[in-house]
């Protein structure tokens, strides 16, 4: 069950100096040109104050964010100069700093608590990353209030009293809305094991404006909630990037409607405003990508776009799904910037927000933030929090015994690391094993279905579960050399700022050159016998059912039918490891840009 967004982290991990990111990122007609990504963050904070602002007192706010954690309870495996992240690392930091004024501090998330989850979390059907939730949580939130609908009319005596605040990212959507209810309000998943029995749910209130629910007519969760804090009311509303429909199974949403995320955003903003809320925060699972540049950062990406139609009146948005760092004032429709922040993901930071209220009016006079790093070798984050060691520590005893198993042996590590033409050596190897498993021609392998690096040495199930975390069902399909030739031009979109989606390659060499026009980007294409392509001809062509149906805008693989179904990719995968065979780095490369100093070992046509 799928997926990434076309602006998906390759490398989600943090390489050297920073975090790689984005897959094929750079303007259409550029090559893969990941931006910077700094890590660690600076320590250095942004600001803004309003320049006519009362003399009097002013309230002090603070606001802790968090986004794509994907049920990392453990620490991730990154290369970082330091451990970083995890449970109790993340819940550690988020509680010390949440101590200095709790009845004035709130923490939110951007969505993608869990799904493309590793084994730990997702051998446990999810329930852990929603575990850890509740452990961050006060005594005013309750089971049985996660999808509870608020009222600005009446937030005076019926206001969110939970220091917590979640929104719904792509991969909730993974597995449909009735597993979004189930995990929020309770029940027990088919089969084991089980962390809890029975299963009680979320205590966190989440919140989303721009989902509906096709059979009620209704929005799938409140599209908003009203916290009070230091006597202020807070209105924070949620969104989940409108393109969820491409980027996940086409079942999982057929009876879903995804808004329009700014005006699903400012109608909410606008019924907060009309009862008195003035103070309005968002959480967006959508995000920007830093770009360095001379004087610093500038930010490319959707919400680019959706940050200048919000209301003017919005003052802080906490996004995700870039898995990129993000703090900046950028200019939105109002007269004070919008202040944007992200923090990766996976728990290895975390955004300080502060925010200076005026009592009389409500309206935020100043605002600041921070990216804080969730170091685990120094306090507060070693030894971390006990209640998430515990949860972290019976997760793992429970899925120890499946995950521990070894499958294979690398004599080389695998990483999602992609060359100027788009390849990598993970790419290779899965489409290789997904190609040898179904006998085909020819394999293609979307690159946000690689969410895991391997190192050298042996290689456990769990592994394989972290790399392929959704459980895809290979599917070959019959398509002439003209018909794949089509698809590969679809790894350029057609808008005028989406990012290139290089697919991973088996049995097929080709050339692109970014100065061609869209749809003419191919300059040579051959097979596994280094043939060109002959137009004419069909081939046996596997891709996982997620690109079947035409996820990642691949459109035309709806055109083949339902072709002929194959294994699991997590079994083709493990089936290859344990034929002893692996991707090595004197094999040719499989594709390059025409304008670069690489060469395909294509016979002439």
């Amino acid at each position: 069950m799928h997926f990434y967004s076309r602006i998906v982290v390759v490398l989600a991990a943090l390489c050297g100096a920073g975090i790689a990111s984005a897959a094929g990122t750079g303007a259409p007609g550029a090559g893969p040109a990941p931006a910077t990504n700094p890590w660690p963050p600076p320590a250095t904070s942004v600001s803004w104050s309003k320049r006519k602002a009362s003399a009097g007192p002013t309230v002090h706010l603070r606001l802790l964010a968090f986004n794509d954690f994907h049920g990392n309870l453990q620490s991730p495996t990154v290369s970082s100069a330091r451990p970083v992240g995890g449970a109790a690392a993340l819940a550690a930091y988020l509680k010390a700093l949440q101590r200095a004024d709790p009845d004035r501090t709130l923490i939110v998330h951007a969505g993608d608590q869990l799904g493309a989850s590793p084994p730990i979390t997702s051998l446990l059907h999810n329930e852990p990353a929603i575990e850890f939730l509740n452990l961050l949580a006060n005594r005013h939130c309750r089971y049985g209030s996660a999808m509870q609908f608020f009222d600005a009319a009446h937030w005076q005596r019926d206001f969110n009293r939970c220091n917590v605040v979640g929104t719904l990212g792509n991969h909730e959507f993974d597995a449909g809305p009735d597993e979004i209810r189930r995990l929020l309000g309770g029940g027990n998943a088919p089969g084991g094991p089980f962390l809890e029995n029975p299963y009680r749910g979320s205590q966190v209130p989440y919140v989303c404006a721009n989902v509906l629910d096709r059979r009620t007519g209704k929005l799938l969760l409140p599209p908003y909630a009203v916290v009070m804090l230091g006597g202020i009311p807070v209105g924070v509303i949620g969104a989940v990037l409108r393109d969820t429909p491409s980027i996940v199974p086409a079942w999982a949403v057929a009876d879903l409607q995804f808004l329009d995320e700014a005006d699903a955003i400012n109608q909410a903003a606008a019924e907060l405003k009309r009862h008195g809320v003035h103070v309005l925060i968002v959480l967006i699972h959508q995000g920007l990508e830093p770009v360095p540049g001379a004087d610093g950062y500038d930010w490319r990406g959707p919400l680019r776009d959706i940050l200048a139609r919000l209301d003017p009146d919005i003052d802080v948005v906490v996004s995700g799904h870039t898995h990129n760092f993000t703090n900046a004032l950028l200019p939105g429709r109002g007269a004070a910037p919008v202040l944007v922040t992200q923090a990766y993901s996976y728990g290895v930071a975390l955004a300080q927000i502060d925010l200076r209220v005026d009592p009389a009016t409500r309206e935020v006079v100043a605002k600041s933030a921070v990216i804080v790093p969730t170091w685990a070798d120094a306090p507060p984050g070693l030894p971390g929090d006990p209640a998430a060691r515990r949860l972290t520590a019976a997760a793992q005893k429970l899925v120890a015994a499946s995950g521990g198993r070894v499958v294979g042996t690398l004599t080389l590590p695998m990483t999602r690391a992609v060359t100027a033409g788009g390849e990598s050596t993970l790419g290779d190897l899965v489409a290789d094993a997904q190609r040898a498993a179904t006998h085909a021609d020819i394999a293609l392998m979307n690159p946000g279905g690689l969410r895991s690096d391997l190192r050298a040495g042996p290689v456990t199930w769990g592994d394989v579960l972290t790399l392929h975390p959704f459980a895809n069902r290979l599917i070959t399909l019959d398509m002439t050399g003209a018909q794949l030739h089509a698809v590969l031009e679809q790894q350029w979109p057609v808008e005028g700022d989406a990012l290139p989606r290089i697919l991973k390659t088996s049995g097929l060499y080709y050339s692109w050159d970014p100065a061609r026009p869209s749809g003419a980007r191919i300059v040579q294409a051959c097979d596994a016998a280094y043939q060109s392509l002959d137009p004419a001809r069909h081939y046996r062509v596997t891709v996982n059912d997620f690109l079947a149906n035409g996820g990642d805008d691949f459109t035309l693989f709806r055109q083949f039918g339902s072709g002929d179904s194959g294994p699991l990719d997590r079994e083709a995968f493990s089936q290859y490891l344990q034929t002893g065979l692996a991707a090595t780095s004197t094999m040719p490369p499989r594709i390059v840009r025409a304008d670069g100093p690489g060469s395909l070992p294509c016979a002439a046509p």
